[in-house]
């Protein structure tokens, strides 16, 4: 019998904790504790049933999952057993200009000469090595352009993609490795720069299936429990610590007193800007090498955050199987995305109603601050009543939100790749991470997702 009480202890309960979970349960024949501080699962793939009101099934903030049935989410789910289903694929992206919607080929105009070029520069993409592709990481998408496209049309074309991959308006901060990995699996997988699609029942479409494999294999959930602390002594970590309910007190008064529970290692499926709420971070007395903890302080704010509506229509505004996105809105002056959810999956709504997200990007500082959020929310409602007009009069409820650290670290050079940081703890035996602010690329939903098969590979080869 172990002397643990626990195989590995998983803290974090989004789409990389739980699939790291699910894995190591079914794979591993593992004894696994998640823990989520949350009363349900799925971090930032939390999706709300019946809310606001019946009919409607709600996801936190805007989610579009790049490559849909082809992606790395849905191999996740195909790795421990479960088909994701995904109704369409977006048709097309229609971006907001000059007070309308045009299309990319509207937007951009080509001749002949340009769509040859175009034809041979995706090619080239496509069979791009790894290697080739790693070489770019530190440099930017602009940087790329400067060197291999010399048609004005076409380095517009492809600063405006590489907008939507990064969620960065100007393309000297875009990393070229990251805008020209996304370009290359989806050139490979479907033969198109860039697609994407949404999955029936929404986020919980990905979410559930990782859980009930969980449980199926005898994983245990702990819901309402945030972890206090992992507990490292000698390069190892001994186990976690987890909070004692004291019914009655406030929180912010008191010291909070803990339980110990042990385990052979732990998983920490939080963002790098959230590890110092479970790890000792000061360079004098944590366990963890001084330079390792100054590139996590250095770049724990490198993230992307979002301010937006999630729209109940009593009628649709588009019938469009589209993204939805702008450079700069009108009044915010910053990207936008929108996306008709309903209109890939009619079951997130009531019938007849439409279910639209929308949101605009903005800088970490600028979502942390309350009133600069209430200040956004006004001018971005301004920007959708002029992107949609009418819709002022077919909302039946509109919900404002924020997401800090929407997608990960920003894709910028320097911070994707290999300079991500490791899913494996330097210098402790068995300390893991898992998530979008970890090593694994792609488009949010799908780095976590990749970051979580990585880091239960290792675990499952005793790296």
């Amino acid at each position: 019998m172990s002397r643990y009480q626990y195989d590995t202890i998983i803290i974090g309960a989004g789409i990389a904790g739980l699939g790291v979970a699910a894995i190591l349960a079914k794979e591993g024949r593992q004894k696994v504790l998640l823990l989520e501080r949350h009363p349900q699962t799925g971090g930032r793939l939390m999706n709300f049933p019946d809310f606001p009101s019946p009919g409607w099934k709600l996801d936190v903030g805007l989610h579009f999952i790049e490559l849909g049935p082809k992606s790395a989410a849905s191999e996740l789910g195909q790795r421990v057993g479960r088909e994701i289903p995904w109704p369409v694929y977006s048709e097309t992206v229609q971006f907001f200009q000059e007070g309308g919607w045009k299309s990319l080929a509207e937007l951009v105009p080509m001749d002949k000469d340009d769509r040859d070029f175009f034809r041979q520069i995706v090619g080239e993409i496509a069979s791009l090595t790894d290697t080739e592709i790693e070489a770019w990481d530190n440099r930017s998408l602009e940087d790329w352009l400067e060197r291999n496209i010399p048609q004005a049309s076409l380095k517009e074309l492809f600063r405006d993609m590489g907008m939507i991959m990064t969620t960065i308006p100007n393309s000297r901060e875009m990393a070229a490795g990251e805008c020209l990995f996304i370009a290359r699996e989806n050139l490979r997988k479907n033969k198109q720069v860039l697609a994407s699609s949404y999955p029936k029942n929404g986020m919980a479409g990905l979410v559930t299936p990782l859980r009930r494999v969980l449980e199926e294999n005898g994983g245990e959930i702990r819901l309402n429990c945030p972890a206090q602390e992992v507990i490292i002594k000698e390069g190892k970590v001994l186990g976690v610590k987890i909070p004692k309910a004291i019914p009655g007190y406030p929180e912010e008064f008191r010291i909070i007193e803990t339980d110990f529970i042990t385990a052979a290692r732990a998983v920490c499926a939080l963002p790098i800007y959230q590890l110092d709420n479970i790890l000792d971070l000061h360079p004098e007395t944590s366990s963890l090498p001084p330079w390792w903890i100054k590139r996590i302080q250095d770049i724990r704010h490198e993230v992307t955050g979002l301010v937006g509506y999630m729209i109940g229509l009593k009628e649709p505004i588009t019938d469009r199987l589209c993204f939805f996105t702008s450079l700069k809105t009108p009044h915010a002056g910053l990207p936008f995305q929108g996306l008709p959810a309903s209109n890939f999956d009619p079951g997130v709504a009531p019938p007849g109603k439409q279910l639209l997200h929308t949101d605009v990007v903005c800088d970490y500082s600028m979502v942390r601050d309350k009133f600069q959020r209430l200040r956004l929310l006004d001018l971005m409602w301004q920007d959708v009543q002029e992107m949609f007009p009418g819709i002022e009069g077919r909302v039946e409820w509109k919900l404002p939100y924020y997401v800090a650290g929407c997608d990960g670290l920003a894709r910028k050079p320097g911070l994707v790749g290999n300079f991500k940081p490791d899913v494996k703890a330097p210098g402790i035996e068995n300390l893991y991470f898992a998530g979008d602010t970890y090593r694994g690329r792609g488009l949010a939903t799908n780095a976590a997702a990749r970051s979580a098969m990585l880091c239960a590979d290792l675990i499952l080869k005793g790296l």
